[in-house]
């Protein structure tokens, strides 16, 4: 007698109720794994733009940024753009192959990006940044404490008053002695204040000049009247130097450079697109030095042979601001003479041997004018007009790529004050390579510089230099994707009945070019 298999009513509903588990139970494993590769989608998305940075950047600056195209703010279209065609082809190679059907198949239905920044944002934090970034894999901490100590321990306020004019007003009360003193003879005074008494005469010493040497005293001995002779007055030298511009005094034999740019297109001077990242960093004083030293790096100066660049002089652009390199150095160079005034003024206030000679020369100038109350404010117009003639010198060898100490010593004092025209070009091979820099006395200048206004006139020079603007570069951008997926399982799931419909899935990515 044959049996015939049967199931119950309720054997059917445990095997239904069991199967209809295990496929519910295989849909949450194949959600999970869905999740986890949209969130793979995403990183690869992020890779993406992270390699497509702009290489002209790259090559010529060492900068990370990633280009929109014009016109694509304030929605980034073309960064979602990139993003989904990135991440759809990658998709794809994992779709349909033959017969075969990927069941962690998920698919890119939007991508959205909720803030950015740019370049320029925040006077161009994000290239500060990067500059700073950049130049701590080359430089030592101990490279950067010691430029902070000479940085920060310059006294970078300048002289109170322009030595030059000091040295013109106390000339001008010599010639009004000295005319006061010819009325006096024409209307029966006794003596001539313009000429010179006989024992000056003895001397040899003339006021204007005329003897052809300057005799001094051994280092530590006293020097009076008798021990000097001028080539010439102190004062009209620096009269005769004044009436000169400024680069045909520290640059005679120089060809300085007439390029220029168009201040109107500069990024201070447009209306710049702007990101809706704000990002608070504190940029400490290290973070400043690097930054400087960056510019240093790869940026131009007066000091050295530049190349096929808008500008020359760009590094002197950063601190002026000017559309002419010619008027950028010049007001460079009057910052630079006004510092070491102040500086060989001072030296020259604490080196008895130099006091004396000024004194013994302000002696002569005085008896010819017959006035020697005036003896101690020409003294102190010498003074100003050595400590002139001095940083004339000083900034000169900068210009020739040479070395200035802050503070001097005697072996590097460069002019004699009988003799400034001859002595305020002479070259002093040892001198030149003690002490600072032209680009360190440029860092000192930044110093005195807002940090936005470095980083926005450098920019300038980069979209001078590549054609890029740098208001379109991206360096952050912070993106929300959402993916779907169908079910795969859950048709098979009979208990219930409800439909699970399409599954999504959200995703957020932070896009930074920092610290790459």
């Amino acid at each position: 007698m044959k049996r015939r298999g049967s199931v119950t009513v309720f054997m059917a509903l445990l095997l239904t109720g069991f199967f209809s588990a295990v496929f519910a139970f295989l849909e949450a494993a194949r959600v999970s794994g869905l999740k986890s590769n949209s969130q793979i989608s995403t990183m690869q998305a992020r890779d993406t733009v992270l390699a497509s940075y702009d290489q002209s950047l790259w090559e010529e600056y060492h900068l990370l940024f990633w280009q929109a195209d014009e016109g694509d703010f304030p929605s980034l279209d073309s960064l979602e753009s990139l993003q989904q065609s990135a991440i759809e082809g990658n998709l794809s190679s994992l779709g349909q192959s033959g017969d075969n059907y990927y069941v962690l198949q998920v698919h890119l239905t939007e991508v959205t990006t909720s803030a950015y920044q740019l370049a320029t944002d925040e006077g161009g934090a994000a290239f500060r940044q990067q500059a700073a970034e950049m130049m701590k894999l080359t430089v030592t901490e101990t490279a950067l404490q010691t430029m902070m100590g000479w940085i920060t321990g310059e006294d970078t306020s300048g002289a109170s008053t322009d030595l030059a004019s000091e040295a013109i007003e106390t000339l001008e009360t010599l010639e009004s002695a000295a005319a006061s003193g010819a009325a006096e003879e024409n209307t029966g005074g006794t003596g001539s204040a313009g000429e010179l008494t006989d024992s000056e005469s003895a001397t040899g010493d003339t006021a204007g000049g005329g003897a052809s040497t300057v005799e001094s005293a051994d280092v530590g001995g006293s020097v009076s009247a008798t021990d000097v002779k001028l080539t010439e007055n102190p004062l009209e030298w620096v009269k005769k130097m004044s009436k000169s511009g400024i680069l045909v005094i520290v640059m005679p034999d120089a060809d300085i450079s007439q390029k220029s740019v168009d201040r109107d297109t500069c990024i201070e001077n447009r209306t710049l697109e702007s990101g809706n990242l704000v990002i608070s960093e504190d940029i400490s004083a290290m973070d400043k030095l690097l930054f400087y030293l960056y510019l240093g790096e790869y940026f131009s100066d007066a000091s050295e042979n530049s190349a096929d660049q808008a500008m020359d002089y760009e590094l002197e652009y950063m601190i002026a601001g000017k559309a002419e390199d010619q008027a950028n150095l010049k007001t460079v160079v009057r910052r630079l003479l006004l510092m070491r005034e102040a500086a060989n003024l001072a030296y020259l206030e604490t080196n008895s041997q130099k006091q004396q000679e000024a004194a013994a020369i302000a002696t002569l100038l005085v008896s010819a004018v017959g006035q020697p109350e005036l003896e101690p404010l020409v003294q102190q117009g010498l003074l100003a007009a050595w400590a002139y003639a001095e940083s004339i010198s000083d900034v000169r060898i900068l210009l020739e790529g040479g070395k200035v100490s802050l503070v001097k010593t005697a072996e590097q004092w460069h002019t004699d004050l009988g003799s400034l025209s001859s002595t305020v070009y002479a070259t002093e091979g040892e001198q030149q390579t003690k002490g600072l820099s032209y680009e360190n006395y440029l860092q000192i200048l930044m110093w005195m510089t807002s940090d936005e206004k470095l980083a926005v006139r450098a920019m300038d020079m980069i979209e001078k230099n590549t054609g890029v603007r740098m208001d379109q570069m991206v360096c952050r951008a912070e993106c929300a994707y959402v993916y779907e997926a169908s079910p795969l399982f859950w048709g098979y799931v009979t208990l219930g009945g409800d439909s699970l419909g399409t599954l999504q899935f959200q995703d957020e990515s932070d896009i930074s070019f920092m610290n790459q």
